[in-house]
Parts: C-alpha cells; structure tokens; sequence
C-alpha cells in the first residue's frame, strides 16, 4: 500500500505545482513505511525531505515541524546506538540571523534606513537648534542601520538565487574536496539539511554547518521552491492514495518511541 503511494505521491511532485500539503502526505507515507517494516535505505531522509519542503512553503506549520523533529529524532537514536555521533551541525551565525527575516524584508528596512540617513544629513545642515540637534542624532543611527542591514539584504537575496536547499537521503556520507580526497570533517547523517552552491557533473558542493565538501549527488534530495501564497486548502490529487479527500489528509502524534503515529 505505502509503496503505491509514494510512488504516486512522488510522481506528483515531479510533475505539479509544489504544495505544503503533498509534501507533508510524501513525508509521511515515507515514515509509515518505516513503521510497517517495510523501510527502504533513505527512507527516513526522504521523509525529513518532504517535511522541509512543506515547512519551507508553509513556514510555522506545527504539523510539519513535528514530523519533522521526530524523524531527525529517529535518525539521532539509531546513530546513538551504533556508537555514531548523533547530533545534527547547526547553522552558522550568519546563515541564522539572515533567515530571520526574507530578503524583501531586510531589502525594505534597508531602503528605509537609507531614507532616514538622507533625512538626518538633511537636518544637520540646518541652524543649530533642535532640528540640527535631531539631525546630528538621527544620520550616525541610520548610517550604522545601513551598514548592518545591506549585507544582510544581498546575503538573503544571494541565498535566493545563489543556492538550494536540500536533505541528505543515505545513511551517512562524507565531505570531500573537489577532487575527491575527503575532508576528514564529520560525516553528514541521514535528514541532515544542507546547502547547495554549485553543481558539477555528478557532484554537488554543499555547505553542512560551517562545513563546505563535495557529495555525490544521488546522495541527496534538492528541495523543490514552492509557493509560500498557498494557504492549505488546495486539493492534493495523489493524496487520494493515502485513503484522503481535500487538503492535508493526515494527523501526527507524537509516540514514546519517537516516530509518528498514523491516524486516518
């Protein structure tokens, strides 16, 4: 049954319109596959795959951010239990702090703290008083806003157009230079997300935490971009495999053991 349908759930994301609801229901027929015991080598990192995918398209979505801790969870325990280090490499500093907000955002702030510096430049021309006084004030304000905001605006929009999003699908796999020669760093585990700058031939340069090596690129899942517009209630055409009728078609408990718990 869980092979039918991720067959044709990934059929439909090959052919579709990326949406957070077919995604969620391709993650989740990954994990159900797992939890009948008919699990396939990568399955859980397909799953955590599905699960960004939608939590990129609909960021905040509880459901999404659930499913998609518990199979980094599942991953993390089973690393535990053959000795393997089990914990994910978090993103660096900058990479978290230009993703508090979209590049739209931090290229509005930075348009408006130029204005403000224009505006304060202005000001300090005028005759010494209260005017001059705002002015003197407001142009070192707004000129150190620009400084900040400007590289975190060609930062986002340099990761927009520059870069992709994508989730390691084997069991482990190990950075190495272009030419092969592996980096000794960590290896990167299964649902480990990374980020893609460059691809040659077979071979993708990801960037895994602070870490930047070369995978082969059957090893991993790209992230299809969707559209963040999609507000939920559209139709998934291929759910209908999984047993469902319109939108998100499925709940997630959280289990003891740490997977999820299918619920039609």
């Amino acid at each position: 049954r869980y092979d039918e349908a991720i067959k044709q759930l990934e059929a439909h994301a090959d052919r579709a319109t990326p949406h957070p609801d077919a995604s969620f229901n391709r993650g989740l027929a990954y994990v159900m596959r797992v939890r009948n015991h008919a699990e396939k080598a990568g399955d859980l990192g397909r799953a955590a795959a599905a699960f960004e995918e939608a939590l990129a398209m609909r960021p905040g979505d509880a459901e999404a951010e659930q499913a998609l801790q518990l199979v980094q969870g599942e991953v993390a325990r089973r690393r535990a239990r053959r000795g393997e280090d089990a914990v994910l490499a978090r993103p660096t500093l900058d990479r978290v702090v230009i993703r508090l907000a979209s590049e739209r955002a931090w290229g509005i702030a930075a348009v408006l703290a130029s204005l403000l510096l224009a505006i304060g430049l202005l000001l300090r021309k005028r005759p010494a008083g209260p005017t001059h006084l705002a002015g003197v004030l407001l142009t070192p304000a707004s000129a150190l806003a620009v400084l900040v905001l400007m590289p975190l605006y060609v930062g986002a929009r340099h990761l927009r157009l520059d870069t992709q999003a994508a989730v390691l699908v084997v069991s482990e796999a190990h950075l190495t230079d272009d030419s092969g020669a592996a980096l000794g760093a960590d290896p990167v585990p299964e649902a480990a997300k990374l980020e893609i700058s460059e691809r040659r031939g077979r071979l993708l340069q990801v960037r895994y935490g602070s870490v930047e090596g070369w995978l082969p690129a059957s090893t991993v899942r790209v992230l299809r971009p969707g559209d963040r517009r999609l507000d939920g209630t559209g139709a998934c055409e291929s759910a209908a495999a999984l047993g469902a009728h319109n939108g998100r078609q499925h709940n997630v408990t959280v289990l003891s053991i740490g997977l999820i718990e299918y619920q039609s």
